[in-house]
């Protein structure tokens, strides 16, 4: 009796062992395995490369602050998206890099033109009603 359920037991375990492995598609040839953890994000470096598309990248993967400086109000986050947008709670704007330092903000009511420092850890601008703002990445 005790072998007759030691069979029993081991085909049910290569059953169970088998319906799983059915259940994991095979890997690809030439792929590895996925890693058991989830890969770090990639570190955004210090500052960009010398073309405009470095400098978009890095824009689009990096946050900044904005201060009115006149109006004294608390730094409002910023960011860059992918889409060509840029994102301040109170506006939105299209951005262009123009050169490797110079990037403007496009909205319905004028320009704004943001001056990056060598770092790319400030900048400074004149917004759309010509005020000066300072910035600095967060």
């Amino acid at each position: 009796m005790k072998t007759h359920l030691r069979q029993l037991l081991s085909v049910l375990l290569v059953s169970a062992a088998c319906a799983t492995a059915a259940d994991t598609p095979p890997p690809k040839p030439g792929s590895t395995a996925p890693a058991a953890t989830t890969p770090k994000e990639k570190a955004v470096p210090s500052k960009p490369g010398g073309t405009t598309m470095d400098v978009r990248a890095f824009l689009i993967n990096t946050k900044w602050s904005w201060r009115n400086v006149r109006a004294g109000v608390p730094d409002r986050e910023c960011v860059f998206m992918a889409d060509g947008t840029f994102r301040h709670p109170n506006f939105v704007a299209k951005f262009t890099v123009k050169d490797p330092h110079t990037v403007v903000l496009t909205r319905k009511g004028g320009k704004a033109v943001l001056t990056f420092d060598a770092e790319f850890q400030n900048f400074e601008a004149l917004d759309f009603n010509q005020v000066r703002i300072t910035g600095s990445r967060l």
